[in-house]
């Protein structure tokens, strides 16, 4: 079993909760209410700069060149995706001035600054495992969407973005080297690491949950 199975197995309901939650559904069947997924788009926005800070304590927490260049070239990626993201609220309505006057939602507070306090108080193997359900996560979820996607769904090209080569790819680099990170690490360490992942993964899902109390 892969670090990345034990981690997700181990954690369970939560896990589930996350990547097979009601919001999920919704983009899939193409039925999420139009306000909820601007809503998430505007609060992604506002998530994806707090992650970048996150990958950049990666640079100041590195022990090896290898770990900086990993930060640098996962954040080189996340910077491209940024704009991207900027350009595609544009399809849906949003403005890069809104994106920037959007005030972040507790749930978009609570999971980054958790994310950036594991960083701070620990190490690379802490932050990025505070950091792996979004990564994770998101690259499951689009492989499940994707897999039984339906005709003119609007939320197609979100969908596709997230099950295309290039980000499974860059998933399965992150999932690599987070498998380095613990390799050295004794049992009592891998537990509380797994209860990181738990709480991280907690936070996903009420992230999700925040757009469907919209209604």
């Amino acid at each position: 079993m892969t670090i990345i199975q034990r981690l997700t197995e181990q954690a369970g309901q939560y896990w589930l909760d996350y990547v097979e939650h009601d919001f999920v559904k919704q983009l899939a069947n193409g039925t999420l209410p139009k306000h909820c997924f601007q809503h998430y788009l505007k609060q992604d926005y506002r998530f994806l700069f707090q992650y970048s800070r996150a990958i950049s304590l990666g640079i100041f927490k590195a022990e090896r060149f290898e770990d900086i260049y990993f930060a640098q070239q996962m954040n080189a990626g996340l910077l491209s995706e940024i704009q991207l993201h900027i350009d595609y609220c544009k399809q849906w309505g949003i403005e890069e001035k809104e994106l920037f006057a959007t005030e972040e939602s507790p749930a978009c507070v609570a999971y980054t600054r958790y994310a950036l306090d594991c960083g701070m108080k620990g190490g690379l193997a802490e932050l990025y495992t505070a950091l792996a359900p979004c990564a994770m996560g998101y690259a499951e979820i689009a492989r499940r969407i994707a897999s039984h996607s339906v005709a003119n769904n609007p939320y197609q090209s979100w969908i596709d973005t997230y099950a295309s080569t290039e980000f499974q790819q860059d998933n399965q680099a992150f999932a690599d080297y987070l498998t380095k990170l613990y390799e050295p690490l004794n049992d009592t360490q891998k537990a509380e690491l797994q209860q990181i992942f738990n709480t991280a993964s907690r936070m996903e899902a009420a992230f999700w949950q925040m757009e469907l109390d919209l209604n």
